[in-house]
């Protein structure tokens, strides 16, 4: 054999070898799979008295395969934590079809319910603001998508606005006790604060719209709002008389739910929960744990427990 057939052979070898360890390193730091802890929600099921309620970006077509913060890694690391909480009900944003798909395995004490907002390029961007409830403890009397745009019954822009926006909404009873709530749960859009201002109105708008269906329903409205608490939309809803829930503790409008990819990022929150008077808030929490040696998204879930 020539030395240079040799030459090559031994780079190519050293080249694989290489490979194969940096491979070891990356997938012993960033598993690609961690596993789930499923548990059991009987204690929150047989919890009556109150609601947990949480609201999460989970930026789930995003994330970066070097920084161990692909979709596949972070979808199990968003299902532990909700294993972890187990809320009520949790309103999600920037949820697509996959990450929906994996959760009827992770998150088997929960259903379902949410419709792609349309304009998407591709299946993986197909974004919907949905909604998990447990289902052994609720039932599902209505459910309902409209889209903040100036025709919100069709699949439609508001014009100026960077995306198709929508907001999901439930209607849930307690199985045990026949307590009916309404769950509406929105992303309104992060260029046009036109399209923000409109979205909280259009949004206060249609909650009032179910009260004629359902009399004075407790309500709960969550969501990645793209606006400070003191923003237009925000100020639509408090006119209606809800109650932002970050308000109730101290300090709460400082506390940082959007992140951009940065644990050490600090700024007024746009993800809120609010509630009518029908509900006492007796907690609110901006959960800012983070996966192994990564980021479960470029915001952290928040949660408020409802007195009822």
């Amino acid at each position: 054999m020539s030395k240079k057939a040799k030459a090559i052979i031994l780079s190519s070898v050293a080249l694989v070898s290489a490979l194969g360890i940096a491979t070891g390193v990356f997938f012993c730091v960033y598993p690609m799979t961690p596993k789930v802890e499923i548990k059991s929600a009987d204690e929150r099921i047989n919890s009556n008295e109150k609601l947990l309620v949480a609201s999460f970006n989970t930026a789930a077509p995003w994330g970066n395969l070097l920084e161990g913060t692909y979709t596949t890694r972070r979808s199990h690391l968003f299902a532990q934590q909700i294993n972890n909480i187990m809320p009520d009900i949790l309103g999600v944003q920037e949820m697509n079809s996959f990450w929906v798909e994996r959760m009827k395995n992770l998150l088997p004490q929960y259903d379902y319910y949410g419709v792609k907002r349309g304009g998407d390029k591709n299946e993986q961007e197909s974004e919907m603001s949905g909604i998990f409830y447990l289902k052994d403890k609720f039932e599902m009397l209505e459910n309902g998508t409209f889209w903040i745009s100036l025709t919100p019954d069709v699949e439609s822009k508001y014009e100026g606005a960077a995306c198709h926006r929508v907001c999901s909404y439930v209607v849930l009873k307690n199985k045990t006790t026949g307590y009916t709530f309404l769950h509406m749960n929105t992303h309104l859009d992060h260029i046009s604060e036109d399209a923000q201002n409109y979205g909280g109105k259009l949004i206060a708008e249609k909650a009032d719209a179910l009260k004629e269906k359902y009399g004075e329903i407790p309500t709960i409205i969550t969501g990645d709002f793209n606006q400070f608490s003191d923003g237009a939309s925000c100020k639509a809803l408090e006119s209606k008389g809800f109650l932002n829930a970050n308000k109730t503790v101290e300090n709460g409008d400082s506390l940082t739910t959007y992140i951009s990819w940065d644990a050490n990022e600090k700024n007024r929150p746009i993800d809120f929960v609010f509630v009518n008077d029908k509900f006492t808030v007796n907690n609110y929490s901006v959960i800012n744990e983070t996966g192994t040696k990564t980021l479960i998204s470029d915001h952290y879930m928040i949660t408020a427990e409802l007195g009822i």
